[in-house]
């Protein structure tokens, strides 16, 4: 399993690397990142990964901003984005969610 700060750090470095290549590459790599993080991450660090899709999202896309992209191209990021941040943070809290039922499940079993 990831360490927690691995698994907040590495879809955040994930979603720079697709803001950069720009195009579909910044939502797939929100999506890549973040789903990758929830089948990885230790349990103690489900709730992180459970509310970083957005957080990751606005905080690249506003990053971008602040180094000198113009705010309507950043805008244009974000709201291109949104449909499939909903489904990423649908899609991250059903897996976790079936961990941590599988973990309980077998912490009863033994």
């Amino acid at each position: 399993m990831v360490p927690g700060w691995l698994a907040v750090l590495g879809p955040g470095a994930i979603a720079v690397g697709g803001l950069i290549a720009g195009g579909v590459y910044f939502p797939l790599s929100i999506i890549v990142g973040c789903v990758l993080a929830a089948v990885l991450a230790e349990r103690s660090a489900f709730f992180a990964v459970a509310v970083q899709p957005p957080l990751i999202t606005a905080a690249t896309v506003a990053g971008a901003v602040i180094l000198g992209e113009p705010l309507l191209d950043g805008a244009t990021q974000l709201a291109e984005t949104f449909p499939y941040l909903g489904g990423t943070i649908v899609a991250v809290l059903v897996i976790l969610a079936l961990r941590s039922r599988a973990t309980t499940r077998m912490e009863k079993a033994m």
